[in-house]
């Protein structure tokens, strides 16, 4: 995976349909959210062409990643956000390597990495053979 450049992480085109799961309720993540961006606030698939998943733990991981892949439209890309320092005294089991290990086990790879701050990182996905 190749670092994306920190300043634009998630790099979307201005016609872009964007879905974000996971940032409600979620203050730190509001700096991440683009401008016109759907923000869902259950588990229903929303299609969009860059969907952006923000979450705390593996175990969220695991249980949202499905939903999340499911709303990328074809050709499109998925953003999983995760902390890597300490938000609300929890400490993060999610890593670069913890995310790619559960995007292969859902059919999808790992195409990319970012810093987004100094407590938050981004891997991007996409489904497996594209």
């Amino acid at each position: 995976m190749t670092p994306e450049p920190s300043a634009s992480p998630f790099n979307i085109p201005a016609d872009s349909r964007v879905t974000v799961y996971g940032a409600h309720g979620r203050p730190e993540a509001a700096e991440f959210v683009p401008a016109g961006a759907f923000l869902a606030e259950d588990d229903g698939r929303f299609p969009a062409d860059v969907v952006i998943l923000f979450v705390s733990t593996a175990a969220d991981l695991a249980h949202e990643l499905a939903t999340a892949a499911g709303s990328v439209e074809s050709g499109g890309v998925l953003w999983v956000c995760y902390p890597t320092a300490e938000i609300d005294g929890v400490t993060p089991d999610l890593n670069r390597d913890t995310v790619a290990s559960l995007f292969e086990t859902n059919d999808w790879e790992p195409v990319g990495d970012g810093t987004l701050n100094a407590r938050w990182s981004a891997v991007r996905g996409q489904p497996t053979g594209i």
